[in-house]
């Protein structure tokens, strides 16, 4: 069995003392929570230690540590696993943590639609068949020649291309059919308060355009998409027997991993 060092224990137990009281944490409180026997003028070494390398700080000169925002992270990238399906209870369940744990999430079909066929339908307009769903869109030259190309590739790529080469008909009904796949979605006042405190773009283009979200792949993303302070995680679900992908959103020091546990069969 591998050993644990003395130091990832300690950094271990504040974060997880953090993430179930948002409160900084001294070398005593800490010693009693502690799986081993440390001494507390042992941990405040370890105190000292990780705080000059940036993954504790101290609020005030008298107080406790609390994880920095590069601890938080390297703590959810380790912890986070993408490899299993997350089997969830029922939507009561989810719907009721969501609003606990101050959340905001989407549930949406895993359905990876893909473009079988286009219909030139009399040079009026263009049939676009995915293994679910039909489109039409505004026959042009144009269009049937850029689409030809295009037949198996899914709708979530095919909207990217058409956002990159300005075909906005054809991401606006994307967009609509992307959003249909949507089987639940609560705590919108965490986007819509993050929107209006900040100038962060993709949240923005999200508020204005849910889809966008949608195009993420499985995983966790931090500063790249998200304010400073805040955390994106993505996964396949699966609920009644159903594939899905639920995506959540909160701030680093929620704890992702009790709220998972909470919805999770």
């Amino acid at each position: 069995m591998k050993s644990v060092k003395k130091q990832d224990l300690i950094l271990d137990a504040i974060i997880r003392a953090y993430l179930e009281n948002n409160l900084p944490i001294g070398s005593g409180e800490l010693q009693a929570k502690m799986p081993i026997e440390i001494s507390a003028s042992t941990i405040r070494s370890y105190f000292q230690r990780l705080s000059s390398d940036g993954i504790l700080m101290q609020l005030h000169i008298s107080g406790g540590r609390i994880p920095t925002k590069k601890a938080l992270q390297r703590y959810w990238i380790e912890k986070l696993v993408f490899d299993n399906i997350l089997n969830l209870k029922n939507l009561a369940t989810l719907r009721e943590s969501v609003k606990n744990f101050g959340l905001f999430c989407v549930l949406e079909f895993n359905d990876k639609e893909v473009l079988r066929e286009i219909i030139n339908v009399k040079e009026r307009f263009i049939l676009l068949v995915f293994d679910n769903y039909e489109i039409s869109i505004a026959f042009s030259s144009e269009a049937i020649l850029f689409l030809s190309s295009l037949i198996n590739v899914d709708v979530y790529s095919l909207r990217a291309l058409a956002k990159k080469v300005g075909f906005d008909e054809l991401r606006v009904k994307l967009d609509k059919m992307l959003i249909g796949n949507i089987l639940f979605k609560e705590g919108e006042e965490i986007v819509h308060g993050m929107v209006r405190d900040s100038n962060n773009n993709f949240l923005y283009s999200f508020y204005k355009d849910e889809s966008s979200i949608l195009e993420l792949k499985e995983g966790v993303y931090f500063d790249d998409i998200v304010d400073d302070g805040y955390m994106v995680v993505k996964q396949k679900a699966k609920i009644e027997n159903t594939d899905t992908k639920l995506l959540c959103l909160g701030r680093l020091n929620v704890d992702f991993e009790s709220f998972f546990n909470r919805v999770k069969e």
